[in-house]
């Protein structure tokens, strides 16, 4: 909370400058806090054993994960041939013929 007052305090006093003037920068301390300066380390072996984590359960289930992503490949192939025009104009032949060569009629 101190930061963002000291930051919204900076920021209108420099409006009140008069052009030209800049205000001297006032230093800056960092406060320790509770963690003194073990803060970042924290976070940086927070953010390895969730990394850690995620790659410990993906190899667990990449069974899981490879069976998806083949059936995937194998949809989006069905897709892929589903758009083609020539394969589609070939299947409505079939279609056609079928119904008048021999006899079978497909309903909905």
């Amino acid at each position: 909370m101190h930061g963002v007052q000291k930051t919204a305090s900076g920021l209108f006093g420099a409006f009140s400058q008069p052009a030209g003037k800049s205000p001297a920068p006032a230093p800056s301390v960092p406060s320790p806090g509770r963690w003194g300066g073990w803060g970042q380390a924290a976070y940086a072996v927070g953010g390895a054993l969730v990394a850690g984590a995620a790659v410990g359960t993906a190899y667990y289930h990449r069974p899981n994960i490879e069976s998806g992503y083949g059936a995937l490949t194998e949809h989006m192939q069905y897709v892929g041939a589903l758009w083609n025009r020539d394969a589609l104009a070939e299947r409505v032949r079939n279609l056609v013929e079928g119904e008048t060569m021999h006899g079978i009629l497909f309903r909905t």
